[in-house]
């Protein structure tokens, strides 16, 4: 108690910044779950309502609801995996090379890359796509995914290998290890904390995206935030399909991030200090 009398003001910030951050949600999941008159109610209704499941009927109901769950998560998958395959080579190489003239530039233009606007590269990808007939190739967004969010990875990755000491590469190389068993056997193991977490912003980025498929896929590589979205039109807005469209979305990522979290809080703590 006098621990708590002590802090109680910390507490009360931290109370106050998890409700706000977890309200959103709450009221999310809480609007999948009411009849269409409820949604519209002033003041809002949050407990005292009678739930039903009708909204996530509907939704599985769709013909193509399956189709684009899978579109989502292969997208976001393989794009992942490309990320943090070219992400960790190339973060590697900038990590055992500190002195390269240019260096600072490129991460400069990496971050740059990042940072750009989305539509500025989209459009002319729509053109190219469009000639070339890879529009609606889920292949396709996949490695325009990867695109937008390699250089991220390699920002996030090189200062992961940068605390491998040299003198554990130095000792495998004694031992008889090639450049590609001392990469797979000694450093990735090392660096797993970082990659993992690395994956998980790199697998947020991908699974949120919605200006990629919004503009790149029509039917057949459609994903779940532009279905998310499809429940506005200009007549009408179905606040209960496209509350559980998106309760329904957050169940594989937020999965996924319980599951790793404990690698996750490892990577992200040990990427935050430089010796």
């Amino acid at each position: 108690m006098r621990t708590l009398r002590k802090h109680w003001f910390s507490y009360f910030i931290l109370l106050l910044a998890t409700f706000t951050a977890l309200f959103p949600l709450f009221w999310t999941v809480s609007t999948s779950i009411k009849f269409r008159v409820e949604t519209y109610v002033l003041p809002p209704k949050f407990i005292n309502f009678t739930p039903t499941a009708k909204n996530y009927q509907s939704l599985f109901a769709m013909e193509t609801f399956t189709k684009i769950y899978t579109n989502s998560i292969l997208i976001t998958v393989l794009s992942t995996l490309l990320c943090l395959i070219a992400g960790s080579f190339t973060a590697y190489a900038i990590a055992r090379r500190a002195a390269f003239t240019g260096r600072r530039p490129l991460e400069a233009l990496m971050i740059a890359v990042r940072a750009l606007p989305g539509i500025v590269i989209i459009l002319p990808l729509f053109n190219l796509g469009s000639f070339i007939g890879i529009y609606d190739n889920i292949w396709a967004i996949t490695l325009i995914y990867a695109g937008f969010t390699v250089p991220f990875a390699v920002w996030l990755m090189t200062s992961f290998f940068e605390q491998i000491p040299i003198e554990i590469e130095e000792a495998a190389r004694i031992d008889g290890a090639g450049t590609v068993a001392l990469f797979r056997r000694v450093l990735l193991p090392i660096a797993a904390p970082g990659l993992v977490a690395t994956g998980v912003f790199v697998a947020l980025l991908s699974w949120n995206e919605f200006l990629i498929p919004v503009i790149m896929a029509g039917e057949n590589a459609k994903t779940l935030p532009v279905l998310v979205a499809s429940f506005i039109s200009n007549r009408t807005l179905d606040w209960g399909p496209m509350a559980a469209a998106a309760t329904v979305a957050i169940i594989p990522i937020a999965i996924f991030t319980i599951l790793i979290q404990k690698w996750l809080v490892s990577g992200l703590s040990g990427g935050a200090v430089k010796e």
